[in-house]
């Protein structure tokens, strides 16, 4: 299944980590997509692909140092085992999935590329594939003689799964409803201070998902966010899945973030 991590952005952090790339900033001394991707090999997903555009070079210039003869001078290539595509310019997160995935014609797994965790992605893949093929009873008009049937939920109704996480503040992150293993209301970023579930950043999405107005609508190379154009609307229409996730996680886009960050990672460092 391909991976894509969305590693275009910057961080909001002050001082000297206000330039670098979301995903070269330290932590514990391992820049987070060394992080990022040891949790794909974990769980053997080596078929990734990095969305950029903020400093791309430098994050390309990284990986080339595992793989010093990769020719990293086009908008899209391949480095160190992992394909990258460019964007040419701020394209958000629906568009940045657009750019990288629009082609796909199977189920792939997008990961923010600000966010330290230790999801399980076995028991994620599994609970999604479960939950978009469960079977569904619905009934049929009185007097008949067919008996009723089964019929199996089609992506037409589940287009993906979102991870998410329990915090007792969700104001500066996406906060999401969740009834019956369903997304049902997404508020990025509440103005007020609230409890529950926040957008963990991993997402499933199936291929029918780029069928959404919202999404089929929008050019290649135009900006735009899933946070405000999809997940409303997979929330209104009860088409998204929702996976608890209840491990370690952090958003390392603000001081506090990268603080529980640094936690996390001597968490993960004394595992291995």
């Amino acid at each position: 299944m391909r991976v894509i991590i969305l590693a275009g952005g910057k961080t909001n952090l002050p001082g000297k980590l206000k330039n670098i790339p979301k995903s070269l900033i330290e932590i514990k001394g391992k820049p987070l997509i060394e992080y990022q991707l040891d949790l794909l090999k974990q769980y053997k997903f080596d078929d990734i692909c990095l969305s950029l555009h903020y400093k791309a070079e430098e994050i390309l210039n990284y990986l080339k140092k595992k793989d010093p003869k990769a020719n990293i001078r086009g908008k899209k290539g391949k480095v160190a085992g992992i394909e990258y595509v460019i964007g040419s310019k701020p394209l958000g997160t629906g568009g940045a999935i657009k750019l990288a995935a629009s082609d796909l014609k199977k189920d792939f797994v997008v990961m923010n590329g600000d966010v330290l965790s230790n999801v399980n992605l076995n028991d994620y893949l599994k609970f999604y594939k479960k939950n978009s093929s469960e079977p569904r009873f619905f009934s049929l008009p009185p007097f008949t003689n067919i008996s009723p049937l089964r019929k199996r939920l089609s992506y037409e109704e589940v287009l993906g799964a979102m991870a998410v996480f329990y915090t007792q503040d969700v104001s500066d992150m996406g906060l999401v409803k969740v009834k019956n293993e369903r997304v049902v209301e997404f508020i990025e970023k509440p103005d007020y201070q609230y409890s529950g579930y926040l957008n963990a950043g991993f997402y499933i999405f199936s291929p029918e998902l780029f069928k959404i107005k919202c999404m089929k609508t929008k050019k290649k190379n135009q900006p735009f966010s899933i946070e405000s154009c999809i997940f409303p609307t997979l929330a209104k229409n009860i088409q998204l899945l929702a996976y608890v996730h209840r491990g370690l996680w952090a958003d390392i886009g603000s001081e506090e973030g990268l603080e529980k960050a640094e936690i996390i990672a001597e968490k993960l460092n004394e595992k291995e």
